[in-house]
């Protein structure tokens, strides 16, 4: 079994589920555990720090 991981657009999203469940392949929409899900959250806000839309953190925030 090989396991793909994809980024798609929102818009496009029902669209590719609905293709994946007719082929009959497993959708997993959001990580596993909560760690992995912190982890995740805490990448996509530096990927945003980074591209200039989200305020990098001060040491007042921290």
């Amino acid at each position: 079994m090989t396991t793909l991981t994809i980024e798609i657009k929102d818009k496009d999203a029902g669209f590719v589920k609905e293709f994946l469940s007719k082929i009959g392949a497993k959708v997993k929409s959001e990580p596993t555990s909560p760690i992995t899900s912190e982890i995740a959250q805490a990448l996509k806000e530096i990927k945003e720090m980074q591209q200039g839309k989200r305020k990098p953190l001060s040491l007042k925030d921290i």
